[in-house]
Parts: C-alpha cells; structure tokens; sequence
C-alpha cells in the first residue's frame, strides 16, 4: 500500500474507535499527531466527522421533512424520567445502524484499496523485481474491518508509519520526493501592536510588515506587482462581482492619479453592483442557492441589499439575523433561522457558530472533540439558546384572491428549562444556556436568542472579528489564516496570528465597516502581486497542503455569479448597469436559472453546497454553444460589444477592442501579429467556401471572441 493508502486506513480506524468512543489515551494522542501534522489528514477528519454528525442526526434523531408547527403554550414542561428509556433505545438504535453504514462505506474503500494491492497490473512491485526494504505493506484484515470487535486496538505499528519513519530519520522516502508534512516557517519575535483606531495607511503598512515577516520566514521572495490591467480586473471581480467593462478599465489604466488605487476601491464599494454582490455572497451562504425550501428568498436579499446599502456594521447584521422575529416577508432577516430550524435546531446550532463565530462544533453534538476543549456539553448549552425559538405555519390568500399559499413565521416562547441531550452510553444530560463562560437565566421570561445575539456581538468577544476577517481574506486571496476558514480554534492555528488579530481588533475598532475593511486588504502589497510563479516562492502553493505565505496572488475560480455577469458584460455593459434593486432582482432571478446547470446541491442539513463548474463536457458545451455565449456573439442587437468593434476600419483597432473587452488588456505585439494573420486566413477560408465577403469578416471576429470567451485568462482570477 501507498503511504496515503496507509494512513488513510489508520485514520479511519481511529476515528471509527472515536465515534463508538473506545478511543485509548495513546490512540488519542496519536489521531491528534495525524489530524494536525497533514491538510489531507484534517480533511479527511472534518468530512468523516461530518458525514457521522449527518447520519446520526437523520436516523437516530430523525430528519423532518417538514418544519414544525409550533403550538404556544404558556410553559414547558421538563421531561420525565421514564421517558429516557424510550428515547434512548431508539437513539442506540439510530446509533448503530449509523456505525453499520459508516463501516460498510470505509470496508468498500479498504477492499479496492486492497484489490488495487494484489493486482499485478497496479502493484508497486511487480513480480520479479526486488521490494525495498523501506516500502511498507499493510494487510488489513477485512472481517475486522467490516465487524469491529470494541475489544481490538489498533494494529498499525506508529514505529514503522512512513510518516513517523521520515520523521525520525530525517530523511524523505527515495521513492517518494514530495514530503509528508508541509514544512512550517520559523518562529519571528512578536512585532509591535497597532494603536487603537489606527488610521488606514498605518493598518495598511502594518498587513505589508506582517507578511513580509512571513516570506522571511518561509524563505521566499515574492512575485512582482501586477500590472494594472490585471489589477483592475481582480479588484473588479472581488468586490462588485463582474469583470470591468472597456471604458471602466480604461479610465483606470490611464489615470495618472498616485492613489487610483484606493479611489477605485471606494469607488467600487459605492457602486450599486457591490450591494448586490455582497447581498448574494451572504444569501448563498446564509440558506444557499437551492430555491426548494419554504422560506422567502426574495425578503431575506431585501434586508441583506438595506444592510450593504448603508454599510451597518457587520455585528447589527448578525445581531438581526440571530434573534429575528416576526413573519418571512416582513422580516427578511427571519428566514435564515426558518431554513434551519428542523432537527431540534441542531443545523442552526452548526451552522451559525460556524458561519459567524468560525467554529465547525457539529461533531461534537454526539461525542467530545478529540484532541480540543470542546465538548458534547457545549454543543448543547448553545442550542439551548434555541429551545424557545418554534415555527408557526399558517395560510394566507394568494395574490389572485383564490389560491392560498404558507406563511411562515418565527417566534419565541416563554419557555424555561433545561434541553435534554443523550450522551454515547445512553444517559440523559442537561444542558442550559451559556455562551463563552457567561450563564444566561432559563426563566421563561429571557428572551435567550437575544442573550445569544447580545453576546456574539457584544465585543467582548472577537471572535466574530476574528471570523469574518478570516472569511474576507479568503474571499481575497483564495485562501484564509486557517484552512478550512470555519474552523478556527486551538487545534487549527492561523498562518499569521498577529495579522488576524489585530485586524479583528481594527475591525472592531472601525465599528465593524466591512468596507474599510475591504479597502484594507486591497490596498495591501500582497493583494497587489502578480499570480505568476517565480524560482524564489515555487514553494508557496497551498494546493499541495503546504501553508500560504501569499507570496503571490493564488490563482482562483470565477463563481458561477461572477461568470454569468462577466458574460454581461462582455454582450452588452448596458445590461450590467443597475438603477434599482427590483431591476436588479429580476435580473437575479434570471441568473438564477442559469446556474442551476453550474451548481450541484448537497441539500443536506447545513446548507453546504459546491459548484460543479469545473471544467466538465457538460459546462464546456454550455461555454461553447450556451445561450449567453451566443448572446455575445450577436452583433445586430442594440449596444453590442461585437457590433461596436465591427464598425472599426482597421483589424489592430478591432483586435484591441476585442481583447479589452473580454479580457481587460490590449493584445502584445506578438498576440496582434499572430491574430492578424489568422484573420486574413480564416476569412480566406471562409470565402472560398462561398460564403459573402462581409460575412466571412463577421464569422471571423466571431470566433476570436469566442475563443477570448472560452479561454482560461477569461475564466480565471488571476
């Protein structure tokens, strides 16, 4: 077996030993040494993890297929005694069958590991040829996999593990280069805090010092500066959503303003198009792009477009949406909790603490977390903070005065009491509201969603600061201080801890302004690097597991949103112009449906969701003969782009223009002369196949748009 095949079956062992919590001290130890010393490893954990939270929540709890009515009632009673019984048979039942399937899953992947082994055709050393001594072989034995016996331990000898064995002998395996661990960077001394309410250009040297430090320390020298042409596109697509058109690009490029940098940044974050970007970033992460469930998508985007529309500070924003009440459509800021209150309010519990406080605690809701401080426990006392929040259905006549349709709406009541939660050995605990050490009265007269808002967002405690810096310098760059971003905590330290901590401090400081704190990382010198690779920082590529020392700007993926508009923008700039938000909406909307053929939904308890736009046969016919494509490509339709440069004399003037416009930089010189000479033989071509002179000249700018559409430096950030 290989050394992934090796440690992926340790891994697994051990954390099959934690979930039916027969974890040793020693077998602890070392899942923290794997977990921690390896990206893959902690992946690995954090999907293991959550497919168990997943399967434990839909059979042992059960999954509601429908939103709880509530019924007000004046108090709650706590439960009985006699009732634990009851609930925990079933949920051992639960339990064990969500233990059968996650063993059935892992024994498929050990016996193709193992099948992959004894073929001949796939093993690492055929028959005949000398084995060395350093590759190690693994047997595993498969009934053992598929009936665990609680009283085995696990048989994979640490002494002997590739990974210890490196380790140890400080030397890397001569049949494998690439090393296990990502090599970490030297340890600098402390540098000196910012005062507070630090002005931007002293936050702003100080971002350039602290990553300066980090390259030092790494050993690596950084890529030079972009140039302005590929500046403005970045900035363009990472704050408003969409690439520039020609005139905005071009206004910029022959500015010769020493700070056309920050006023376009200003300039952008005042633009109509920033408040619906950033209405969509957080709509999508707030309840994601499915449009199946009963909530009201429309009303939630209105209060995130007020909310961006006037810049309130991020900590009002979470305050609204964590202790919302009222109906879907009055109040928009309901129906993040309406999308996720099923399960006992267990994904609400996941998903806020994750999505505002950076912490992933959804494994924890049935075991302790393996090598952290928190506990089962803590899961619970913050879903506490929940137990008063129901749901109430009700109909209400539709626009036509015939058809009646839902009407959702989120209320507390008075109720008081503990939430009661089962342990692994079956005993029924209680758990009361408390957040961060603070205890909040279970009286039914404390509204404690509120409590839990107030205490988020007091300022007391940075860790909301803390999170959303992280998330919007992984907006940025690619990739944030921890990876994942949501999982920040003693076991996942950030890349640069004096960075994101006074950052947040700024952050709070400026009154949580998501803006300024936009301006402050792109007006930083690492924002401003090119993404091309020098000898000097080759190292620096997180997409091996190794840390970012952004050292250059990571290349990334356009979003299926950034795509759609970009393909606007490239047909006809009017369309992208936004005057109001129900124009804008409409426009979304239509989007929307678009993306449905880019964007695969996992639909599963918390909302998580990946974009499938990854270069499959299906999106790259849809690239090639899709409609918005072809869209572009029509050059008779009012405010064309294509229409426009096709009115130009001379072939120089419409190649510019051409590449300009799709991606935003003239063509170099060598570029010009090779286009030209493709003109003049594709439109040979073209006529001596009889096709009308003019037509051939139309057919040929046509398909060198459409290869700048379909090309990588279109689709990339970069």
């Amino acid at each position: 077996m290989s050394k992934k095949e090796v440690k992926l079956a340790e891994l697994s062992l051990l954390m099959e030993a934690l979930c039916e919590e027969r974890l040793s001290v020693e077998e602890k130890m070392r899942l923290e040494e794997i977990v921690l010393s390896d990206p893959d490893a902690m992946q690995f954990y954090l999907n293991y993890s959550h497919l168990h939270g997943t399967l434990y929540w839909d059979q042992a709890l059960g999954s509601d297929d429908m939103i709880p009515v509530a019924t007000p009632v004046p108090e709650t009673k706590l439960p009985q005694q006699t009732e634990a019984p009851e609930t925990s048979r079933r949920t051992r039942i639960g339990s064990r069958l969500v233990t059968a399937c996650l063993l059935a899953f892992f024994a498929v992947i050990f016996i193709s590991y193992i099948t992959q082994t004894e073929n001949p055709e796939l093993a690492e050393n055929p028959i005949g040829e000398t084995k060395s001594p350093d590759n190690l072989t693994v047997n595993i034995n498969n009934e053992i996999v598929a009936q665990p016996n609680p009283n085995r331990s696990i048989q994979i000898d640490t002494l002997k593990h590739p990974m210890l064995r490196t380790q140890n002998e400080k030397r890397v395996d001569p049949f494998d280069d690439r090393p296990l661990i990502a090599s970490k960077p030297r340890l600098l001394p402390p540098a000196e805090k910012l005062s507070p309410r630090a002005s931007d250009e002293a936050i702003v040297t100080f971002i350039n010092h602290r990553i300066q430090d980090g390259w030092e320390a790494a050993q690596v020298t950084p890529s030079t500066f972009a140039t302005d042409e590929e500046w403005v596109r970045r900035v363009y697509l990472d704050v408003i959503g969409r690439i520039p058109t020609a005139k905005e690009a071009e206004q910029f490029l022959t500015s010769t303003q020493p700070d056309k940098h920050q006023r376009l940044i200003q300039q952008l974050t005042k633009n109509p198009t920033y408040v619906t970007n950033w209405s969509t970033i957080w709509t999508r992460l707030l309840i994601g792009r499915s449009t199946s469930r009963e909530i009201n998508r429309h009303a939630l985007q209105d209060f995130l477009v007020e909310s961006f529309a006037e810049n309130r500070p991020w900590n009002d924003i979470v305050y609204d949406l964590v202790s919302a009440e009222g109906d879907s459509e009055t109040n928009g800021a309901t129906n993040f909790l309406l999308a996720h209150l099923n399960n006992q309010a267990v994904p609400a519990t996941a998903i806020t603490t994750r999505l505002f406080l950076g912490t992933q605690i959804q494994c924890t809701q049935c075991h302790n977390h393996p090598f952290n401080n928190a506990t089962q426990s803590q899961f619970w006392e913050i879903n506490s903070f929940f137990k008063q929040t129901k749901v109430v259905r009700s109909q209400k006549m539709g626009k036509d005065g015939k058809k009646n349709t839902q009407k959702l709406e989120l209320v507390s009541l008075p109720a008081k009491g503990a939430t009661f939660y089962e342990t692994r050995n079956g005993l029924m605990q209680p758990a009361y509201p408390k957040y961060a050490g603070v205890k909040v009265s279970d009286g039914p007269d404390v509204n404690r969603r509120q409590e839990l808002a107030r205490l988020i967002t007091s300022g007391k405690n940075d860790q909301l600061a803390r999170a959303m810096v992280n998330r919007m310098w992984a907006h940025f760059f690619g990739y944030g201080f921890t990876r994942p971003i949501d999982d920040m905590g003693y076991h996942n330290s950030p890349t640069h801890p004096e960075l994101l901590n006074q950052l947040a401090s700024q952050f709070i400081d400026s009154g949580y302004d998501i803006k300024k704190l936009i301006e402050w990382i792109c007006l930083s010198d690492a924002y401003r690097l090119s993404s091309r690779f020098i000898a000097e920082n080759a190292t620096d590529n997180p997409d091996d597991g190794s840390t970012p020392n952004f050292s250059r700007m990571y290349v990334k993926q356009m979003t299926a949103e950034q795509l759609y508009d970009s393909l606007q923008v490239t047909a006809n700039p009017a369309r992208v112009v936004i005057t109001d938000y129900s124009t804008a909406w409409n426009k979304m909307q239509k989007r929307d449906q678009w993306l449905q053929q880019f964007v695969y939904t996992l639909n599963n308890e918390e909302n998580d969701e990946t974009t499938t736009f990854d270069g499959t046969i299906t999106q790259a016919l849809l690239m090639m003969n899709g409609p918005l494509v072809k869209h572009s490509l029509d050059y008779k339709q009012k405010g064309s782009i294509l229409g426009q440069v096709l009115k130009e004399h001379s072939p120089d003037s419409k190649l510019k223009k051409l590449s300009m416009a799709a991606l935003t930089r003239y063509p170099t010189s060598r570029e010009l002369s090779e286009l030209k000479r493709l003109v003049k033989e594709r439109t040979k071509q073209l006529i001596a196949r009889k096709v009308p002179p003019q037509t051939a000249v139309v057919r040929t700018y046509q398909d060198i748009y459409w290869a700048y559409l379909n090309s990588n430096e279109f689709i990339l950030i970069h």
